[in-house]
């Protein structure tokens, strides 16, 4: 645990390899948010993937032509994620982004909000990192429906509280994720 920063998971090399395993299964999933990146924002536009583990999105965004920066606090997934060539990997935190302000167009957390402990100063450093009129998008699984997952998932109450005081908030449900779209309160 990091003084001040509440709680967060930093996952180890063999954590790392497991992964690169998931992204297979939930290859599905990371599509899905891809063209929800693309609703939003076109190319060549901006993106910040907070929480980018092992670069599987920060990827494909990037083969569709984004300039894609990728945060993640373990170290073992930003070396699995170096197997992208294009997009760039940072090893930070979501409490405290080295980005300066007003640099992206769409901000990305997926299936990582839930790891972020105290919202707080993580949620107003992902307001302030991106432009005017820009969008935050969470992808997360549904608490409301797959209960099974317990703490590894987030609701659309819990969404709307920690976005809520920077972003306006609207859903997209597709069984069994919850997304979250906050566009900038700017």
């Amino acid at each position: 645990m990091v003084s001040g920063f509440g709680y967060f998971e930093r996952f180890d090399d063999r954590t790392a390899r497991m992964y690169r395993f998931l992204e297979i299964l939930l290859l599905w999933s990371y599509r899905l948010t891809a063209n929800m990146v693309r609703r939003y924002v076109k190319p060549p536009a901006r993106v910040l993937e907070i929480g980018s583990g092992t670069g599987r999105l920060a990827g494909l965004l990037s083969s569709y032509g984004y300039y894609v920066v990728g945060v993640d606090v373990s170290l073992p997934m930003i070396r699995q994620a170096r197997r992208f060539w294009r997009p760039d990997f940072v090893n930070a935190g979501s409490w405290l982004l080295p980005t300066m302000p007003g640099k992206f167009d769409v901000a990305v957390a997926m299936f990582t909000l839930h790891h972020w402990g105290d919202h707080s100063s993580s949620i107003k450093n992902v307001y302030d990192s991106l432009r005017p009129n820009s969008v935050f998008i969470v992808v997360e699984a549904d608490a409301d429906r797959v209960k099974v997952l317990g703490d590894h998932s987030c609701s659309e109450r819990c969404l709307v509280n920690v976005l809520a005081p920077y972003f306006n908030v609207s859903f997209i449900r597709s069984f069994p994720l919850i997304i979250a779209i906050g566009k900038t309160l700017k």
